[in-house]
């Protein structure tokens, strides 16, 4: 225990405090590593907006192989998307969500695998009720 209170108190100086703070205030389980990391480092936003970009990461990543997802999960896949897209429009401007999609998919996939999804998933028209932003 002394060791751990030893090495916080070390490594503090090091690293800016929101970087110590926002692995506490933000889930990042169920994100990619390298995703969280980018996330982790974007220091102007607040604990709100990384919430919204690690929300909408976690669904976003299931599309990553797109053309293997079976008609039978599509239906539960474009909800999580939408409800994660929703809440994160709520917190952040386009560019953001666009820089975070071109973290989960490479630049040279993303309009490709956005293209699928809109062509082959199910528009999903929410109840604001329905919305669980994290």
């Amino acid at each position: 225990m002394k060791i751990k209170i030893l090495m916080l108190a070390l490594l503090m100086p090091i690293l800016p405090a929101c970087q110590l703070i926002s692995p506490i205030f933000v889930d990042y389980n169920g994100v990619r590593m390298d995703v969280a990391r980018w996330i982790n480092q974007q220091h102007l936003l607040s604990m709100q907006q990384k919430r919204s970009l690690a929300q909408l990461s976690k669904a976003q990543q299931k599309l990553v192989h797109i053309e293997q997802i079976q008609e039978n999960q599509k239906l539960d896949i474009a909800k999580e998307n939408s409800i994660a897209l929703q809440c994160a429009q709520q917190h952040l401007n386009t560019h953001k969500i666009q820089q975070l999609q071109q973290q989960v998919f490479d630049q040279k996939n993303m309009q490709r695998i956005l293209t699928i999804y809109d062509q082959q998933f199910p528009k999903i028209k929410l109840d604001a009720n329905s919305i669980q932003c994290e």
